[in-house]
């Protein structure tokens, strides 16, 4: 009598996770306050989208509104304990 080949169990299927935009293609309300960055990358028309990569919060980004690329550019340079030296555009 033949020896029967041994069925392994099939692999565990891939878990499925929904599509997320990609960063600079978030629409405002899609934004989590605190938690993503809310600089504006395009507008057309009326349809403006935001960045929208993570955030963290300390220094003049107390409230957790600019990733650390955008935060570089609203704030060009910062001390240490908050105090703005000069404002992204201002003299």
């Amino acid at each position: 009598m033949a020896a029967r080949a041994r069925r392994q169990p099939a692999p565990e299927p891939a878990p499925i996770t929904p599509p997320t935009p990609a960063f600079g293609a978030y629409r405002l309300e899609e934004i989590k306050p605190g938690r993503q960055c809310r600089f504006p990358c395009s507008s057309v028309g009326t349809d403006h989208r935001f960045c929208g990569r993570p955030t963290s919060q300390g220094g003049p980004n107390k409230h957790g509104s600019w990733c650390d690329e955008h935060l570089a550019v609203v704030f060009e340079a910062w001390r240490p304990g908050g105090q703005v030296l000069r404002r992204a555009g201002r003299a």
